[in-house]
Parts: structure tokens; C-alpha cells; sequence
């Protein structure tokens, strides 16, 4: 992949409207993510992290600015066009595992790759060969309940790059786990996205999983604009 996946945001506001006024919910200048690369967000809660990474994954548009990976410009696309470029171009990875309980583990992989296909991703992955590349072919055949968190979280993985993404965000995705299952899943993740040469964006508040990123980008909390108070 080369540009094809670079993150280019710039001028991301987002607002929203509550009884007490506008409540900015967001406000960045700038984030650059080269093609390829990865890079860690990092900031205090309620900095706008997790509405970052939304935008950048099409889930929601800014108040003002545009987000574009590659030559597309995410945050002009319809809601039907967002849907089909995050199914094809995105892997996604949060803090719950979000596996689906009455398939198997490689059902629930093998779900997403034929999403990613059926939105016109010509992605030729074989499930069960990702399933081992990773560690987890003996787990093929179990049941989600029948899986440790950290091995959840390893299938998360699997299931959020057997489509090759140009990028992967991931919110959160060791937040759950404990010291040693976390060190696994982020050299895991990190393994993967320089294997299948994605652009990593993932959001963490531990210093120790952002070491792993090639950069960081650090948040602060946006101003509260409320007009009622200004009213008075």
C-alpha cells in the first residue's frame, strides 16, 4: 500500500446541541498519519478520543473540518457510501470483543471477510490460514464463552484484518485485559499492521501500549461553548 491509506484531519469541530447550549464535543487542528505508519491517541477523558477515532471511520461527520484517507474524502461520503468504504477499507477493533456469540470462532471471521467482499472488497484471505498466522488455529472450532479475554481480543484482531484494511482504529483494545494478555494483543496488533502494511490509529491511555505506536498525538479537552450562559 503507499498513499493509498495516509489519515489526513483537518479542522475537526464537532458540537453538539444539548438544553444548556452547544457543548463542543471535539476540536483538533490537525492529524497526519502516514501511509503505513501507526500512531497512538492519547489525552484525558472526555479529550474527544473515541469521537476522533468515529470520525475517521466514517460513523458519524464533523460539525466543520474533513477527514480523508487515501484519496477519499470520508466526511462527504453518504452514510450508505460510509458504510460500504468502512466495510471494505477499515478494521476496527475495540475495547469489547464484540464476537458473536453462536458462531464459531472462524465463523466469526470468516463473517467479516464476506462483508468486506460482498461491499467490493477483492480480498482473497482464508480465514482458518489468518487463524493460524496468529496463534489461534487450535481455537477455530470454540465458541466465544469457551475463550479467555485475551484470546476474545486475539480473534477480535483476526476478524478486524482478514479483509487486509488499508486501516485499522482500534479504541481502547487492551483496556479490558489484564498486564499480560494487554503486551500480547498489542504486539499482536502491531505485528499485523506492518505485515499487511495498514495505517494504525488506535486510542489508549497506557504510555506502555502507545510506545509501540510510531508516533503519538495528544489530546486536550475542547472548550465548552454553552449558550445560555452567554445569554445571560
Amino acid at each position: 500500500m503507499t498513499a493509498a491509506n495516509a489519515i489526513t484531519a483537518r479542522g475537526l469541530v464537532v458540537d453538539h446541541e444539548t438544553d444548556a447550549g452547544t457543548v463542543r464535543a471535539l476540536q483538533i487542528d490537525e492529524v497526519l498519519v502516514d501511509a503505513g505508519t501507526s500512531v497512538a491517541v492519547m489525552g484525558p477523558s472526555g479529550c474527544g478520543k473515541s469521537t476522533l477515532l468515529g470520525l475517521l471511520a466514517g460513523l458519524a461527520v464533523p460539525t466543520r473540518g474533513a477527514v480523508t484517507i487515501g484519496a477519499v474524502v470520508v466526511s462527504e461520503l453518504s452514510e450508505h457510501d460510509r458504510l460500504g468504504f468502512r466495510r471494505r477499507e477499515l478494521g476496527m477493533v475495540y475495547q469489547a470483543d464484540n464476537l458473536l456469540p453462536h458462531l464459531t470462532v472462524e465463523e466469526n471471521v470468516g463473517l467479516q471477510l464476506a462483508i468486506a467482499r460482498h461491499d467490493g472488497s477483492d480480498a482473497r484471505s482464508d480465514p482458518s490460514e489468518v487463524l493460524r498466522r496468529l496463534g489461534l488455529g487450535p481455537l477455530r472450532a470454540r465458541f466465544p464463552d469457551q475463550l479467555s479475554g485475551g484470546q476474545r481480543q486475539r480473534v477480535a484482531v483476526a476478524r478486524a484484518i482478514v479483509h487486509r484494511p488499508a486501516v485499522i482504529l482500534a479504541d481502547e483494545p487492551t483496556g479490558a485485559l489484564d498486564d499480560d494478555s494487554a503486551a500480547i494483543v498489542v504486539e499482536l496488533l502491531s505485528e499485523v499492521q506492518r505485515d499487511i502494511g495498514a495505517t494504525l490509529v488506535i486510542v489508549t491511555h497506557d504510555p506502555e501500549i502507545a510506545s509501540h505506536a510510531d508516533a503519538t498525538v495528544e489530546m486536550a479537552r475542547p472548550h465548552l461553548i454553552s449558550e445560555a450562559a452567554n445569554a445571560g
